[in-house]
């Protein structure tokens, strides 16, 4: 039986899709792929352009940045990814130009560094204890 009430979509609307698409890509190794234009014509969660990657190993999860359909966009949210070497992660962030909130620190739950995207929300990347 399917797990109740688990997040299984994580969907933000940004300002630039290529260029936010990009930002994840390279500096945060989620590799998201374009997708094609949704026919949900005036549908703000399902039409437009977007980028999206989901993972099937394990609970499924599907992360998209879509298009904003106006001048909002998702702003102060925080997605946050697992990673395996915190210190690696860091510096590649760090290469591909991504904005620095702070630096790897230990937190309760693992080494966590955080990150601001394009559109002012964080990304944290957290090597698990």
């Amino acid at each position: 039986m399917a797990e109740a009430n688990r997040i299984v979509a994580i969907i933000l609307e940004v300002q630039d899709v290529d260029r936010s698409a990009a930002l994840y890509r390279e500096a945060f190794g989620v590799d998201l792929h374009p997708g094609a234009d949704n026919e949900a014509a005036g549908d703000r969660w399902l039409g437009g352009r977007h980028a999206a990657y989901s993972w099937y190993e394990g609970a499924y999860l599907h992360f998209a940045l879509y298009q904003a359909k106006t001048n909002e966009s998702t702003r102060l949210a925080q997605v946050g990814f697992s990673v395996l070497d915190i210190d690696g992660a860091h510096a590649h962030a760090v290469a591909a130009g991504a904005t620095v909130l702070h630096p790897p620190r230990p937190e309760p739950w693992g080494a966590t560094a955080r990150y601001l995207d394009y559109d002012g929300n964080v990304i944290s990347l957290t090597q698990a204890q």
